[in-house]
């Protein structure tokens, strides 16, 4: 609120009183309270979604891939499938892919990245610090994924044999991180 004086027939303004400008500085605070706390979950959101889109796209490479070997005579070569890596069936790696690490490279992966550990033949994704106010123990894990070749074991070998077995597909499993996921904290 402005207050004027009138001194000698000149009008003259002073400035905002202190109180004023606390009242203001603490309405702005809240309204940014209120809209990061509304705003921020839909960060952690695009993310997940994100690693969803990355992960629908390595299932259908990796189906395509299995389908084209059964489609050229190779269907024994499926089995080669089981613990690859499945980036590498993609025609674009996603951005913030790595690449394939071994065991003490895989400790120094910054957040929200992928990598293939050639060690446990896991697609890992590491996700990031969640960007909304969460409780300690919602907090998400590494995320990890393996190719797994589904068979009905005709000999009992425990290893796919295209020309006993009968091939079910070719998943990429979720081994690590499912709640996370589902959507589900």
């Amino acid at each position: 609120m402005m207050h004027r004086l009138h001194i000698s027939g000149r009008q003259r303004t002073r400035g905002f009183s202190m109180l004023e400008l606390i009242a203001v500085i603490a309405i702005i605070g809240i309204l940014v309270a209120v809209a990061a706390n509304r705003l921020l979950p839909y960060i952690d959101e695009a993310e997940r979604i994100s690693v969803l889109r990355v992960e629908g796209a390595l299932r259908s490479s990796l189906v395509l891939e299995a389908a084209q070997r059964i489609v050229r005579g190779r269907s024994a070569s499926i089995a080669e499938l089981e613990g690859s890596n499945p980036i590498t069936l993609l025609l674009e790696p996603p951005k913030n892919y790595l690449g394939e690490l071994s065991i003490g490279e895989s400790e120094k992966v910054p957040a929200r990245h992928w990598y293939f550990d050639r060690h446990s033949a896991l697609l890992i994704y590491q996700p990031g610090f969640p960007f909304a106010f969460r409780a300690p123990d919602t907090l998400t894990d590494t995320l990890a994924f393996a190719v797994h070749i589904e068979f009905a074991d005709q000999d009992g070998s425990g290893t796919f044999d295209a020309a006993r077995d009968e091939l079910h597909g070719v998943r990429l499993m979720r081994v690590a991180g499912k709640r996370w996921l589902s959507g589900v904290m």
